[in-house]
């Protein structure tokens, strides 16, 4: 099947025809049966048939084998051989029909020296690829070999004979021999083994029940083999091999094979685990890891030289012919065998404790200090000091891995993608075999391997792992608190912040993680406990930084509860504490949080003023990431302020100088603002596909607040466009987020999104259900920004259902909530003003409604342009139906305008039928019927179900006093 021909064809078989295929040649035999390579002559292409042996007069055998052929016939995938048909020959033989595969088997590119290490471990990956998938079908292939891997002349990996080793015929053998019934275990026709000596799991050589991890052993075994050059077992006999594989570990690859890392070391030795619970579960987590593994490896390399292979350890012998000829061999006496085994056993140990592992000592206690500082610092949040403690520790103790390993984390939370891949790298090469460290390093190595990867669920099921090891270590639980938090597992992060606080009362960090977790989940009174429990610790330790960081997250806890004056004072006096340090970072970090509580405030320029002066100090001293994130604060600022033009500019510059940089995250950040700005500019076709590209990077790190955001857009960007089922599934997502980390305003903002947008459909009850929900979780936060926000769309909607009382208590509040000295919410009021227009006008007072709808224009002026176009279509209905039509009809046309140019399908809708309104008012019943089939095919289209009635009604107005009865009913 896989090319390789024979010259001794039998003639009895050639030419014949079976079924509809015509045998052609003889490709091969083994212990199960005889391949050929046959023409179909239906499709009239080349296929691979193969003929089973032995058991075509076992009438239960042949059942079985059909059952099995037809499971293994629905397999389809790139790396798997396809089994086109299957059946059984005229005197009952079964046989399979497979695809021709053409190309080197992976032993012999082994006996070639042909592999790199790269290629070596991407072969298996596919291999780890075919797995996954036939065991995903409840199909397991119990004979992972070399030679049934195939390598196709395009390069192309392909899995052959997958379920044919399902069962084998008893041989004879010495029933007294008590080797015989475990080693073969034929008397059941489930507990069979099946497979190759050198690649068969523990669970196959004693004939125990197997699912998918015994492939998963061999698979292992396949790796150890294709990256050292010599298989894992060996042995001059099937006993010998089998021994052990059920007793002993191999020793790690990289004994044999220095090229090979120590994450190669930890997979391949996995994999290998006697215990199958102790391997990997699923072919895909396998698979996954070996992907991450090549990853950080270099596409070029030495071929791996391939070593001399034992004697009785070939590729092509099968389990069963093994073993019956070691069962007629002579047998060693048990005691001689005890004896053997409890020397063996002596050695072992005495092996074991001389070459145990000793912790790793720094070459200075300089470099522990400046490594525990920096571990310290991370454990913080200070990444900047972090990575320069770090750096300090690596340059002092060039050798120090957990150092290299630590630092590699600090860059990659600042961004720094390839110095965190370098610093990878250099543990690798620091220790490519794991086995020379104490289990606790190994551990700690995977967890940050784990962080630096994004992959926060497997770091926390480490850090339990270390905690489990040193339950009296408070420091550890903060590293099981941080991978929770950032996994978004909020209570479990607390409850892990807790345990330290709780080992060491005096544990400022623990308190100050704790705090911060607080701030996102808005429980600000535990915020505050907690805060200040660290604030008094970094004063009794004379820690300034740490002092800083405590008023740094003071402001931010404060500007989230809308106390901008306690804001100032703490992140002021954090300014100048961090300016006195001379710490950098934490300096640029201050300043752009004054720069959010100025934007928060609305006051965009102060806003500026600050971002600029971070972006300037950061260009200063280098520091490009930080930089970036200024410019990214600056554009917002523009954005407040209405100047999207600017903006758009400020963040295109913010993306050039990610991507000079490499800051993938900080690339994505500006691409999510620039895509937000450029919709602002009615841009959307433009904006919304970068958004679209910015999700797709935070989905594939799982960075949840930026998903969140992304989700915001692009909601808001199909909502513009009219597509609002598409609007409610981003929402949708954007709820089911929030709900997982249980921050509240993040549900209720999400809530209020999906209410935005079954308002824009018009479903108003549905609409205010879920703005009511929003508006319980905001006044529970006693946040008025978002109260104000609620309230004002609530009072939108109530108004429309006609419930005017309700509607006027609801704007009474929302104004209530907006008279404050924050200029942002000032917004409201013209917006309140704009939806008292329409409840005068819906109440037929027209004279109010066209003074109301000025004050709207007047306060909403160039920065509201949604409500300015809401007030213009509100002010022309009214001064329509007050008796000034020209003027009305004028006010009308001039918003349809407006709102074309904005783009936001839902205010284009609206226009259009004020438009056909004034103009049925005026008397041009033409031009109002035809303005209002347009707007009805528009409603229809975009599922706005007030507007298609509305417009149906005037078209069915008009119609009627230009005649047309039959279009008027």
């Amino acid at each position: 099947m896989g090319g390789r021909k024979s010259f001794c064809e039998p003639l009895a078989m050639i030419g014949q025809t079976v079924s509809h295929y015509r045998i052609l040649s003889k490709l091969g035999e083994g212990g199960m049966g005889t391949v050929y390579a046959a023409e179909d002559s239906h499709l009239g292409r080349r296929v691979a048939i193969k003929f089973l042996n032995a058991a075509s007069s076992d009438h239960h055998y042949r059942a079985r084998f059909l059952r099995e052929a037809r499971a293994i016939s629905s397999l389809s995938h790139p790396y798997i051989a396809t089994v086109y048909d299957y059946g059984e020959t005229e005197d009952g033989k079964p046989f399979l029909v497979m695809e021709l595969v053409k190309g080197e088997t992976l032993g012999e590119l082994l006996d070639a020296s042909a592999l790199t290490l790269w290629r070596a471990v991407e072969i298996i990956e596919c291999v780890a690829a075919a797995l996954s998938e036939a065991h995903q079908q409840g199909i397991v292939h119990r004979d992972i070999k070399p030679s049934n891997v195939i390598i196709t002349d395009r390069g192309q990996v392909k899995v052959l004979d997958f379920g044919l080793a399902k069962r084998i015929v008893e041989e004879d053998h010495d029933e007294t021999d008590p080797n015989a019934r475990t080693l073969l275990a034929t008397h059941t026709r489930d507990g069979v083994v099946v497979g190759t000596p050198l690649y068969l799991s523990p669970e196959q050589a004693t004939g125990a029940q197997v699912d998918g991890r015994s492939d998963l052993f061999a698979l292992g075994a396949l790796l150890y083999e294709s990256i050292s050059g010599k298989p894992a077992f060996s042995g001059s006999s099937v006993i010998e091999i089998g021994a052990q594989v059920l007793h002993i570990d191999p020793p790690p690859p990289s004994d044999v094979n220095p090229q090979v890392t120590a994450e190669l070391d930890r997979i391949t030795l996995k994999a290998l685990a006697k215990k199958p619970q102790e391997r990997y579960q699923t072919a895909e987590e396998m698979g996954t890891d070996l992907a991450a593994a090549r990853s950080v490896m270099s596409t070029n390399g030495q071929r791996i030289e391939r070593l001399a292979l034992p004697r009785g350890a070939g590729h092509r012998t099968s389990a069963l012919t093994t073993i019956s000829a070691s069962l007629r061999k002579p047998r060693i006496s048990l005691f001689t065998l005890v004896a053997a085994v409890l020397a063996i056993a002596l050695i072992a140990s005495a092996l074991y404790w001389w070459k145990k592992p000793r912790p790793y000592k720094p070459a200075s206690d300089d470099a522990q200090r400046y490594y525990e500082t920096g571990t310290n610092f991370l454990r913080g949040g200070a990444y900047y000091q972090a990575s320069k403690s770090l750096e300090k520790a690596t340059s002092l103790d060039d050798k120090f891995a957990l150092a290299h390993a630590r630092l590699a984390e600090a860059y990659n939370e600042l961004d720094y993608a390839d110095k965190a891949k370098d610093e990878l790298l250099r543990v690798n090469t620091l220790v490519p075999n794991r086995s020379t460290l104490t289990e606790l390093e190994q551990l700690y190595l995977d967890a940050i391997n784990a962080v630096v990867a994004n992959d926060f669920a497997k770091a926390a099921e480490i850090y339990n792992h270390i905690a489990e090891q040193t339950p009296d270590k408070a420091d550890v639980y903060v590293d099981l608190g941080r991978a929770y938090e950032r996994n978004d597992e909020v209570d479990k992060a607390i409850s892990s912040y807790g345990k330290a606080t709780t080992l060491d009362s005096h544990y400022a960090t623990g308190f100050l993680r704790a705090s911060i977790v607080y701030i996102r989940k808005g429980e600000a009174q535990s915020a505050t406990s907690t805060l200040n429990r660290a604030a008094e610790l970094y004063e009794d330790l004379s820690n300034i930084e740490g002092r800083t960081e405590v008023l740094y997250w003071r402001g931010v806890l404060f500007t989230n509860q809308g106390q901008y004056a306690d804001a100032h004072l703490a992140l002021d006096q954090a300014l100048n504490l961090s300016t006195m340090t001379g710490n950098e970072s934490q300096r640029i970090n201050v300043l752009l949080q004054l720069s959010r509580l100025s934007y928060n405030e609305g006051e965009p320029a102060k806003a500026i003023d600050h971002a600029n002066e971070a972006l300037n100090f950061a260009e200063q001293k280098g520091l490009n990431n930080l930089a970036a994130n200024a410019l990214i604060d600056i554009g917002n600022a523009f954005n407040l302020k209405s100047e999207y033009e600017p903006a758009e500019k400020i963040f295109r510059r913010a993306l050039e100088l990610a991507q000079r940089n490499k800051a993938r995250r900080l690339e994505a950040l500006s691409r999510l603002n620039l895509g937000g700005a450029l919709m602002q500019l009615f841009r959307t076709d433009e904006g919304l596909p970068l958004v679209e590209q910015a999700l797709e990077f935070f989905r594939q790190g799982n960075y949840r607040k930026q998903i969140s955001q992304c989700l915001t857009y692009v909601g808001r960007g199909h909502r513009y466009r009219g597509e609002y089922q598409a609007a409610s599934d981003a929402y949708q997502q954007k709820l089911q987020l929030a709900q997982e980390t249980g921050e509240k305003k993040a549900i209720g903002n999400a809530q209020g999104d999906i209410a935005t947008a079954l308002a824009s459909q018009q479903r108003y009850p549905e609409a205010q259900q879920k703005y009511d929900a929003a508006a319980t979780i905001f006044k529970s936060l006693g946040d008025k920004r978002s109260i104000a926000y609620n309230r004002l769309n609530q009072g939108n909607v109530l108004w429309r259902l006609g419930r005017y009382d309700e509607a006027e208590a609801a704007l009474s509040e929302a104004e209530a909530n907006a008279n404050v000295p924050d200029k942002q919410i000032k917004a409201v009021l013209a917006e309140v003003e704009l939806r008292r227009a329409q409840i005068e006008l819906s109440q037929g007072h027209f004279p109010e409604a066209i003074t109301r709808s000025r004050n709207a224009l007047a306060q909403a002026g160039s920065s509201l342009p949604d409500a300015t176009v809401a007030a213009k279509i509100t002010l022309g209905l009214a001064q329509t139906f007050a008796g000034d039509k020209a003027a009305g009809r004028r006010t009308c046309e001039d918003a349809l305008k407006d709102a074309q140019q904005e783009g936001e399908q839902y205010l284009i809708s609206e226009a259009m039928l004020a438009l056909a309104a004034a103009l049925e008012e005026s008397g041009d019943h033409a031009g109002a019927l035809k303005q209002a089939l347009i707007a009805v095919e528009r409603a229809e289209r975009f599922g706005e179900q007030e507007s298609t009635w509305r417009a149906w009604l005037i078209a069915a107005r008009s119609g009627l006093r230009t005649g047309d009865k039959d279009g008027t009913r």
